[in-house]
């Protein structure tokens, strides 16, 4: 097993609870804007809309060695893998105008030029 292979199930296991009504998988995003491969535990109690995203490993660019990880990744779990790749970046939504749940409590949105002179 390589030593990456290590760190990671070893960060996977510190983070990997098993409480009950929370659910888990791993995310793996190919960061182009970095030139790596990123590990994380997303973690999201049931009925909550906050998910708690744990770093588990970084990698070099290198496809060979991501994939000796992910074949030791997967002998060690059987959680649901996401894959994410940079060049691919998706837009979660609508623009957010008002956060109320993260302490906003004022309009994000911002003002036309014309606005901000009155």
């Amino acid at each position: 097993m390589l030593s990456e292979s290590k760190v990671l199930i070893q960060n996977f296991d510190q983070y990997f609870l098993r409480q009950t009504h929370w659910r888990y998988h791993i995310l793996i995003v190919d960061n182009h804007l970095f030139d790596c491969y990123t590990f994380f535990l997303q973690a999201q109690r049931t009925g909550q809309k906050l998910v708690h995203s744990h770093d588990l490993l970084e990698i070099p660019h290198d496809n060979k060695l991501y994939y000796e990880i992910l074949v030791d990744l997967k002998k060690h779990t059987q959680l649901n893998i996401e894959f994410r790749d940079t060049h691919h970046l998706v837009r979660p939504g609508a623009t957010i105008i008002n956060d109320n749940v993260h302490g906003y409590y004022a309009n994000t949105s911002y003002h036309s030029h014309a606005k901000r002179n009155n």
